[in-house]
């Protein structure tokens, strides 16, 4: 805990900051986030369907519950996303018969491990490493970070709908408690976006890193999403004439801009971790990131 204070106390230093910031360019973060976005368009819908089937395992009405989820996250998603996705579920999902969502759910797997192969290759260039990893290895990997994201954000929004639902039932209490899960929910939120990026940079790079649930990376990537999310959202909100410039595609364009921040962010979590890991193997002579050799699984 003393080395993560430390790490990022780091973090807001000039000369860490200027050398996150020529890493970032050099490693062309900018470029690998708009490939990020392609991705995470492909694979977000069919992460909605794929949402309203494990919905529908637990609740009566998956699509109405996934409406008010995603209605109640106007201010981290820009209000255009909002309707463009409550708009999808009334339109797409409504009657969608168990090949869809089988579809649903095999788009989610394929897309979310092509955007998981893109942030592995980020994270070697961050650590300056070479892939070796066969290919088996480097897409299962991918599929399995893939599933496991999946299956955490679907169970982390199901638990805040069931939640909610449980303190606004008829004749609770539901003032204070409202009041206290209004903070506690972005709190649990906090804490296991940040907990699975730790895992995500510890999975990413072709190389042995000291596992921690908590990196520095992790918790600044977290931190930017939430004021890029924030800031984005009064931008469209209040500044933004995207429906004037693009017409109907104006909430695709602001969906697409929240998808570019949400990735850059990852990546930029990345570099703060690869900066930090190789300043600290320079002040301690010790070796951190250990090169994995997998040439010998290739034949």
């Amino acid at each position: 805990m003393k080395t993560f204070f430390a790490d990022l106390k780091d973090i807001m230093g000039p000369s860490v900051v200027a050398q996150v910031l020529t890493k970032m360019r050099e490693n062309d973060l900018l470029g690998l986030a708009g490939q990020l976005t392609y991705f995470f368009l492909l694979s977000f819908f069919p992460f909605l369907i794929f949402l309203v089937a494990l919905a529908g395992l637990v609740l009566n009405d998956p699509e109405s519950a996934i409406r008010a989820l995603i209605g109640r996250s106007a201010g981290f998603l820009p209000r255009e996303a909002v309707e463009l996705l409550v708009g999808y579920l009334d339109r797409t999902l409504r009657g969608a018969g168990p090949g869809v969502l089988l579809v649903g759910i095999l788009t989610t797997l394929w897309m979310g491990s092509a955007a998981s192969i893109a942030i592995m290759k980020a994270a070697n260039r961050a650590y300056d490493l070479m892939e070796t990893r066969p290919f088996w290895k480097l897409r299962g990997t991918s599929i399995l970070l893939a599933l496991g994201f999946t299956l955490l954000m679907a169970a982390l929004s199901l638990v805040v709908f069931k939640v909610e639902t449980y303190i606004r039932r008829p004749g609770g209490s539901s003032g204070s408690l409202l009041a206290v899960w209004g903070i506690a929910r972005w709190a649990l939120a906090f804490v296991v976006v940040t907990t699975a990026l730790s895992i995500l940079y510890y999975l990413a790079p072709n190389a042995r890193l000291p596992f921690k649930w908590i990196t520095p990376g992790g918790f600044a990537a977290t931190v930017l999403m939430f004021a890029a999310s924030t800031a984005l959202s009064l931008y469209a909100s209040r500044l933004g004439s995207y429906d004037q410039i693009y017409g109907q595609l104006g909430a695709v364009i602001v969906l697409m801009l929240w998808l570019y921040a949400m990735g850059l962010m990852v990546l930029v979590g990345v570099e703060i971790n690869a900066v930090l890991a190789r300043r600290a193997e320079d002040k301690k002579d010790v070796e951190i990131v250990r090169i994995e050799d997998h040439e010998g699984d290739k034949g």
